[in-house]
């Protein structure tokens, strides 16, 4: 009797091959770098659906299009599937494998043969087979919890994939009203010029210009005329990614609210706690996924280190038939078998020790995601930050290159300066205005990167109905009124 205490206690403890999982110790900083500590207490960023972040109704559209509609969606979608059905074969091995078979042998026999043979036989039988290995050394379920946690890396990778795509919907859609603004610019730009050159060429008629100074009219004319069809192409290739992204052929796509108007530009984008960003970024719980399958397939090396024992057991009735009378005949068969190994030049051991080394790298590929993670929050945090204040220095630019062109303009009118003067302020002024432009894009870009990295944009849009909307963070004029 104690022997037997002594060997199901020891069946226990041998059961449990895979070592306990614990997550790794990342270290994590109280804050993210440039985030102000008051900042960490505000609801993150990346709580918000992306249809709370984003308001436009175009912009919505787009964003539900690409979400059930984008291939690299609908690819990890069925490596979803794919995963969830190797789980289910994985744990199909807990369980008995039970088949039926059923023949019906005829046979014929054509010349002579003896007496007690008949001619012809037919023998039908049916067999129900039961095979079945024992997990007392935790195989299966160390194979079994591998596989439930790749499942989950492939959903959490399907996520990724969906964040990424509304990201690059996003920022996309954005840089198309940016370059139908500097479009508009340079439309505005041209005929402001034509009708410069045409005072010019009348002041040269007029015997008061000269002609030093049409040609330079000219060069501003030829300029503006330039920067359009290079607009026209940027926006063109820009519309083809977009469509290209929703799942379709290039096409144009509808334009909604101008840029300006796209999301609220908070004074300080609120991040929230850096613990949170493990639990809500999908590229980091994904990688984590990854390390708990390789810590259970320290398991399954382990158990094929210990006796593999199996029950066979089949039971089946049928009939044979003589000469003279067809016989009814039942039977049962019962095969225990243990199988251990004996030598295999340390062929198991080493898979115990390579399935240990791939933990560790995995131990190693997790933590690394954890720091890109915060490297990108921290990029995504300076990047704003800067930007706004080059948003501020390029709107102060702009004003001041615009009034420069105005007095310009009157300097020549009134014959203090040449057309030269007119020439670069100009030139300055379209320059300013397109930089502004490009600046506001930045800012807006930033908060999707920012959106992203605190891992917004894969929760799925049913999720309103459930979850209360955050509260939306605090906005402010993105530009200062010169």
């Amino acid at each position: 009797m104690k022997l037997a205490l002594i060997g199901l206690i020891l069946m226990q403890v041998l059961a449990t091959c895979a070592p306990d999982y614990s997550r790794p110790d990342a270290a994590l900083p109280p804050v993210y770098r440039d985030q102000p500590p008051a900042a960490a207490t505000q609801a993150s960023l990346g709580d918000l659906g992306w249809w709370q972040l984003f308001k436009d109704p175009q912009l919505l559209a787009l964003l539900r299009t690409a979400v059930a509609q984008n291939q690299d969606i609908n690819v990890a979608a069925q490596r979803v599937q794919e995963a969830q059905a190797q789980l289910t074969i994985t744990a199909a091995n807990l369980y008995p494998n039970v088949n039926a078979v059923f023949s019906a042998q005829y046979s014929q026999t054509n010349g002579q043969r003896s007496l007690i043979t008949p001619k012809s036989t037919f023998s039908p039988n049916g067999l129900l087979a039961l095979s079945y290995e024992f997990d007392f050394f935790g195989k299966y379920r160390s194979a079994t919890a591998a596989a439930r946690a790749q499942s989950l890396q492939a959903t959490y990778a399907q996520e990724t994939v969906m964040a990424a795509v509304v990201a690059s919907t996003a920022s996309l859609y954005f840089q198309i009203l940016e370059l139908d603004n500097e479009l508009a610019i340079a439309r505005a730009n041209l005929a402001v010029r034509r009708q410069s050159l045409d005072l010019v060429r009348a002041r040269l008629y007029g015997g008061v210009g000269t002609l030093q100074d049409v040609r330079q009219a000219e060069q501003l004319v030829a300029q503006a005329q330039a920067a359009i069809p290079q607009i026209q192409r940027a926006t063109a290739q820009a519309e083809n990614a977009l469509s290209v992204l929703l799942g379709g052929y290039p096409a144009p796509v509808p334009r909604g609210l101008p840029l300006r108007a796209q999301v609220a530009m908070p004074l300080v984008p609120a991040a929230g706690l850096p613990s949170e960003l493990l639990e809500r970024r999908p590229d980091i719980r994904a990688s984590e996924e990854s390390l708990i399958a390789a810590n259970a397939q320290i398991g399954v090396a382990r158990s094929l280190l210990f006796p593999q024992i199996t029950l066979q057991a089949a039971a089946g009735a049928g009939t044979v038939q003589t000469a003279y009378l067809s016989l009814g005949q039942g039977y049962i068969s019962i095969l225990p078998q243990l199988v251990q190994q004996i030598f295999n030049a340390g062929a198991a051991r080493a898979a115990v020790g390579q399935a240990q080394a791939a933990k560790e790298a995995a131990v190693l590929s997790y933590i690394q995601s954890v720091h890109q993670g915060f490297s990108d929050v921290s990029d995504a945090l300076v990047d704003y930050d800067k930007d706004r204040e080059i948003t501020v220095a390029s709107a102060e630019n702009e004003f001041a290159s615009l009034d420069s062109a105005r007095l310009a303009n009157l300097r020549f009118e009134g014959g203090v300066t040449s057309y030269l003067e007119v020439l670069d302020s100009q030139t300055r002024a379209f320059s300013a205005e397109v930089q502004l432009s490009q600046a506001e894009l930045s800012e807006r870009l930033d908060i999707v990167d920012l959106y992203q990295a605190l891992g917004g944009g894969w929760q799925p849009e049913t999720a309103a109905v459930t979850t209360p909307a955050p509260v939306q963070p605090p906005s402010s004029s993105p530009v200062p009124s010169p």
